[in-house]
């Protein structure tokens, strides 16, 4: 039973063979006839660009931070406790406003004491001056006298050592006298500086003090209000040490507000300062421009963004930066350059085939870059160039052909 179930499945196989046979001829048939009437679409070409005229705005961008053109601190001379603060913090001031008042009894008691020792000395001076016109009196008598042979002469020469000696003591009273007079200005002067000024017209920016407090000016002059003109803001700008040897003094500076406004602010560079700042291993160097701020739109410590233009050039010849390959020791950027397609005959569909070139290129503005020589105008070039062929596809390629 089992021998006759075996021939059995045996012979119905044979039979199907033909059969499944026929069935896949038949699916393939009917696949080329589908792809016979309906071929695949050709494949397309690489994304290119072309070398058309075009204007370049060279910049490097850079972060900044405003600060006021001219900012003073405005130190204690002299110490003393705090009496009274007369201005806040944001207020405007002209020279020679009242800022702070120091307690001036300390100062006024020094100038009362300075004051007492000049009058003292100057009594001195008066009293040896008395003194002096009548020694000088005496010695006049002398002289007759001896000349008349009615004195001594020890007694003329004892009036004229007290002359001289009273003189010397009224050159050196004199001069201790100006010593002291020297002393009464300093003290008057001193009180004159508890009543703190403003030095030039400015806004207040910092108030580190407190009405109360009792600061020292011995050592370090301490700090009582900072002053800042925020008419002129100074922006210092970090360009980094790749970039700066393209910024020139002279060259033009602009930013952008982050405020809603959204103001374009624009200035010419100033200086470049000499010495680098270092983050870690990048060096930067400082750039300094100014730029007018009569309606206060801008404040100290604020950050931007800035752009300093480099270079500028009208209607020239240039191409997309993502077309430049890799650059050689001679400076000069590979580009891959489609060269014209098949016009008939079995190529036309293809992708144009392309070269690489070498080209010199000028300024770019982060889009386009400008060609100085390798291209013509209207050529095209692949804005992704290949990557280089390895050796291996290289010897495949090479076998393919032989």
């Amino acid at each position: 039973m089992a021998t006759q179930t075996k021939t059995w499945r045996q012979r119905l196989s044979l039979k199907t063979w033909p059969v499944r046979i026929a069935l896949v001829l038949m699916a393939g048939g009917a696949y080329a006839g589908y792809r016979t009437l309906n071929p695949p679409a050709p494949p397309e070409p690489p994304p290119s660009g072309a070398a058309a005229l075009a204007d370049i705005t060279q910049t490097v961008q850079a972060a900044g931070v405003l600060q006021p053109r001219v900012k003073v601190d405005v130190g204690a001379q002299v110490s003393g406790q705090v009496q009274k603060i007369h201005v806040q913090l944001g207020q405007q001031v002209k020279k020679g406003d009242l800022l702070v008042s120091l307690d001036p009894e300390l100062a006024r008691s020094e100038v009362a004491q300075a004051e007492a020792a000049v009058a003292q000395q100057a009594a001195l001076i008066e009293a040896r001056q008395a003194d002096l016109k009548l020694t000088r009196a005496e010695v006049e008598r002398q002289r007759r006298l001896l000349k008349g042979e009615a004195t001594a002469a020890t007694e003329a020469e004892r009036a004229e050592v007290e002359l001289t000696k009273l003189e010397a003591d009224l050159r050196g009273q004199t001069a201790s006298l100006k010593r002291l007079q020297a002393e009464l200005d300093k003290r008057r002067l001193s009180l004159g500086h508890t009543s703190i000024t403003a030095p030039m017209d400015g806004t207040v920016v910092n108030l580190p003090v407190q009405e109360g407090q009792t600061v020292i000016a011995i050592q370090i002059t301490p700090v009582m209000v900072t002053l800042a003109n925020m008419d002129e803001i100074t922006v210092r700008t970090r360009v980094p040490e790749a970039d700066i040897g393209s910024v020139k003094v002279g060259q033009k500076a602009r930013f952008v507000t982050l405020s809603g406004e959204a103001q374009r602010f624009e200035g010419t560079v100033r200086v470049i300062q000499p010495v680098p700042e270092r983050a870690g291993n990048a060096v930067f160097y400082n750039v300094l421009f100014e730029v007018p701020n009569k309606e206060r739109k801008l404040l100290s410590d604020m950050t931007v963004q800035v752009n300093i233009e480099t270079g500028s050039a009208k209607q020239v010849l240039a191409i997309p930066v993502v077309a430049l390959g890799a650059r050689d020791d001679e400076g000069r950027f590979a580009v891959q350059v489609l060269e014209a397609p098949a016009k008939e005959g079995k190529d036309a569909k293809k992708a144009p085939p392309h070269k690489e070139r070498k080209i010199r290129t000028g300024l770019q503005d982060g889009g386009r870059v400008q060609v100085l020589d390798g291209l013509k105008l209207g050529e095209k070039v692949l804005l992704a160039p290949p990557p280089p062929e390895s050796a291996a596809s290289a010897a495949a390629s090479a076998a393919a052909k032989s």
